[in-house]
């Protein structure tokens, strides 16, 4: 197979898509482009409308196997969410459900056997060629987005670089539908238990790696809970990614043997690095290993803070194991601000566990904390992250499933009606709007997974227009909390990729345990980086950097 071309991948998507996103466009150019601009916006809905009553020419509903959702629990198809789009769209959803905690073996399994839904969430873009490859995903065509044109036009919008879908092309083509998203380009938290820190005698939230080990010590030595027990412990597995942010870069997106693993890269000297292999990662993993062999961190990290549901929430923390926790947004933590608000997720599991915590005097988020040369930063998915959403080539075959597909996904991106069914709910059942203006859940609808299964799963693509409009107070709690923080870089798919990268990240991950957990000495680290980099490791960077530069 010849090398592939990057230059269509940084046009964001494929070729004649790139004319419709402006690619290249001088500031007149630009400015000459508004009034069309604002006329687009001005007809989408319009559009949309038209696309519904398109897809429901045909008497017989079409049947559209559906993943484009988080599967934090297998939705209701009788619920009345449900029977609301099916009858708007003329559709009926077949819902395929894959265990959020074992996505990537789960979902392979599905795929290798044969089965595809219609339309699939792509939890990792890392997976884009092997799908491709596999005859799973099929191609962002020019017909497909001239179908969404307020997807189009809000990419153009968050998105002028062209910059935020090169890990979703093949052989430049995009096969990826990826929205910008608020908190993504925000950096998660730490968030600490402040009474255990009051308990032991520390004043402040730590800031520095030196006030870090001083803290997650006195939670293992002065049972900071005071159950007169030696069963607490300083952290677990989310918090390593701000440990090795300390020095300088973050290697991986778990530390865990479930769930989704990624591989990060890192700029160095102009170019595209795997992280996991830098020198100064070394320097991380002797601090850890030392932390471990002291009884610091919980010898169950392996199995990872989030035993089930919402994939933000640590169980571990919830139950008093472990005094600081990491990962998660710091909407999540959010306490309730306004009238009926019941708070975020983590925020209400941790309280329902530890009814009498107080924000900000039981637990309260922290900075990123600071290594010997003054780095810090925690993770940050950036405005387009690494996931999105795909059409497969099954669908493809049949033109009714592609255009009530788009035809759903641009109602919930042009009309604020829809995203509010298709978020929220119906008004009264599912929510109500409090004296603030703000979107609050009833209950039980307050958590993700009964939401889920209400049916509130038909708008996999957001417009950030209209989440701020059903939540201005969410933006400025977060926007309080941002710290500094490490932004995923994007690359393109390549072969080497295709070939290696999964051996890889199983190496690296296994290998990052042995040593952390004193089954190889440190200097193995060494032994691992060799093996990576003559494993295909090596190769990649070598296949990136090359296309990389091709579209400079």
């Amino acid at each position: 197979m010849k090398k592939r071309k990057v230059l269509a991948m940084l046009l964001t998507v494929v070729l004649g898509a790139g004319t419709l996103f402006g690619c290249g466009q001088n500031a007149n150019e630009q400015a000459a482009a508004e009034p069309a601009a604002e006329s687009q916006t001005q007809t989408t809905e319009s559009k949309a409308e038209t696309q519904a009553e398109q897809a429901k020419e045909d008497e017989e509903p079409v049947t559209i196997e559906w993943l484009a959702y988080n599967c934090y629990a297998q939705p209701d198809p009788e619920s009345e969410l449900v029977k609301k789009v099916e009858e708007e769209f003329n559709v009926k959803f077949d819902f395929w459900y894959v265990d959020d905690q074992n996505w990537d073996e789960v979902l392979s399994t599905k795929l290798s056997g044969g089965d595809m839904p219609d339309i699939m969430r792509v939890k990792n873009t890392a997976n884009v060629s092997s799908y491709v490859v596999q005859g799973i995903l099929a191609p962002i065509t020019d017909e497909i987005l001239e179908k969404i044109p307020t997807y189009v036009e809000i990419t153009q919008k968050y998105d002028p670089d062209n910059t935020g879908f090169i890990d979703s092309c093949y052989e430049g083509q995009q096969y990826v539908l990826k929205a910008p998203s608020l908190n993504g380009a925000r950096p998660t938290v730490l968030v600490w238990r402040k009474d255990w820190l009051e308990k032991v005698g520390i004043e402040k939230i730590p800031s520095t790696i030196e006030e870090f080990e001083t803290a997650i010590r006195a939670f293992k030595e002065q049972d900071p809970d005071g159950n007169g027990k030696n069963d607490t412990f300083g952290f677990s597995n989310t918090v390593m990614n701000a440990i090795f942010g300390a020095y300088g870069a973050i290697p991986m997106k778990e530390f865990r043997g479930t769930g989704t693993q990624n591989l990060f890269y890192t700029m160095k000297d102009g170019k595209v690095e795997f992280a996991c292999v830098q020198p100064e990662m070394k320097e991380a993993l002797a601090k850890l290993r030392e932390w471990y062999k002291e009884g610091l961190i919980d010898p169950e990290f392996i199995t990872g803070e989030n035993k089930s549901g919402y994939w933000a929430v640590s169980q571990d923390f919830d139950n008093s194991k472990v005094g600081v926790t990491g990962m998660s947004m710091a909407n999540h933590w959010e306490p309730p601000l306004t009238e009926g608000a019941t708070g975020g997720a983590c925020y209400v599991s941790f309280t329902e566990a530890n009814p009498d915590a107080v924000w900000e005097e039981t637990f309260d988020i922290g900075p990123s904390i600071k290594g010997p040369e003054g780095k810090s930063g925690t993770h940050c998915w950036g405005a387009y992250g690494t996931s999105g959403f795909a059409f497969t080539t099954k669908c493809m075959e049949d033109p009714r499933k592609v255009d009530a597909i788009c035809a759903i996904l641009e109602r919930g991106l042009s009309d604020f009606d829809f995203y509010v069914l298709g978020t929220y709910g119906v008004e009264g059942e599912h929510f109500k709007i409090n004296d603030d203006g703000i979107y609050v859940g009833l209950e039980p609808y307050t958590g993700s997974g009964e939401g889920t299964k209400a049916g509130l799963v038909f708008v996999p693509l957001i417009n950030p227009e209209f989440q701020m409009k059903t939540n201005p107070v969410d933006n400025k709690f977060a926007e309080k909390y941002k710290n500094t923080g490490y932004s995923d870089v994007l690359v393109p798919p390549t072969e080497a990729a295709d070939e290696y990268l999964t051996d890889l990240k199983t190496y690296t991950l296994d290998s990052y345990i042995k040593i952390i957990t004193g089954e190889e000495d440190i200097d193995f680290f060494d032994e691992y980086v060799e093996e990576f980099n003559s494993t295909g490791g090596q190769q990649i960077i070598d296949e990136i950097n090359e296309m990389m530069n091709a579209g400079k």
